[in-house]
């Protein structure tokens, strides 16, 4: 077994091998177990830092929708100078280049989507995650609006259907369907913020 390390590289290491452990297995087939060996470390080692798989399945969503919304404020100016159509652009290329240069970060969304289908407790968490991302597109579009480079319409279904654009897109990118992210989603948005354009 590994020497001892600060709590938080030991935490990541951890993180880490239970990431791999769930796109190689599922979520239901893995164990404290194969997390720990895994990540090379006793099964104590495991339970010092988290109590539970359940613990450990919470800290990773929490990290990998994080990262994402994280990415998207990344963009955001103090003075939110940007056009609300800059700022969809943003996020739109930040989304593509997180799926080009990680696929299994969506492989992994897309497991912890499955687990959150049919546990209660996960769903609430999952949830939690969606309704940060729609409720951020829809303060975007909310202050084109009221900026009137939009024309008004209803915001939060605008950003359900952004959010539903990429999750389509990571799902079928998971399943090696024949698929062109950059291409199809840079159309779909093009189209919707044409529609959406004060003329």
């Amino acid at each position: 077994m590994s020497k001892h390390q600060p709590e938080e590289v030991r935490r990541r290491q951890i993180l880490d091998a239970a990431k791999r452990c769930f796109i190689q297995r599922g979520l239901d087939a893995t164990t404290i177990r194969h997390i720990a060996e895994a990540a090379e470390l006793s099964l104590g080692g495991i339970y010092f830092h988290y109590q539970s798989k359940d613990e450990i399945f919470r800290a990773i969503c929490s990290e990998t929708y994080g990262t994402v919304l994280s990415r998207w404020r990344s963009g955001d100016s103090p003075d939110d100078a940007d056009s609300a159509e800059a700022r969809i652009r943003a996020i739109a290329e930040s989304n593509l280049r997180l799926l080009e240069d990680d696929p299994d970060h969506f492989r992994l969304a897309l497991v912890l989507n499955g687990a959150a289908v049919v546990d209660p407790k996960l769903k609430a968490v999952k949830r939690e995650q969606h309704l940060g991302f729609v409720g951020y597109l829809a303060g975007v579009l909310e202050r084109g609006v009221d900026r009137h480079e939009l024309v008004p319409h209803d915001t939060s279904a605008v950003a359900e259907g952004l959010v539903a654009i990429f999750d389509g897109l990571y799902l079928r990118c998971a399943i090696d369907a024949d698929v062109h992210p950059r291409r199809s989603a840079l159309t779909a948005i093009d189209l919707l913020v044409s529609a959406l354009r004060r003329h």
